[in-house]
């Protein structure tokens, strides 16, 4: 009810505003009562240059020479993280499903199968609670 009550105020007013004599709305809101308002300061004009986009000039053989080495010496210094992740089993699921997430791919259950052997009596039932060895992906 309250805000009908104050939606209805806005409108009235705006009406009274709209119909009030003597120039535009706009010019109203400006006077405020007397008090002068700022005119915005108009912005810097942008020149935007006339043709196509300049291209670039072709790399020259020492670039492509001296971006090839930068590379392959970033490369050389990621680390490769090669400890073994762990995985907690949840309600609901199996090695197929833990593969898919680990690896994308759910027909890689038996790599994990096979770095739980001593941990999975069974692979078919996997109890939630139980923490498995993920193993590095092998390169197929």
């Amino acid at each position: 009810m309250g805000m009908l009550a104050g939606l209805v105020v806005v409108v009235i007013a705006l009406v009274v505003i709209s119909m009030w004599p003597g120039g535009t709305v706009e010019e109203r809101l400006r006077q405020g009562h007397g008090r002068s308002v700022q005119e915005p300061q108009a912005r810097p004009s942008v020149v935007i240059p006339a043709g196509p986009p300049a291209e670039p000039p072709p790399p020259t053989p020492e670039d492509v020479t001296r971006a090839a080495i930068q590379v392959v010496e970033e490369t050389r210094q990621t680390p490769v993280d090669t400890s073994p992740r762990i995985h907690v089993v949840a309600k609901d699921e199996n090695l197929s499903t833990i593969a898919q997430v680990h690896y994308g791919d759910a027909n890689k259950w038996p790599l994990i199968a096979e770095a739980n052997k001593n941990v999975l009596p069974d692979v078919n039932r996997v109890r939630p609670g139980l923490r498995l060895v993920i193993p590095l992906p092998t390169d197929d």
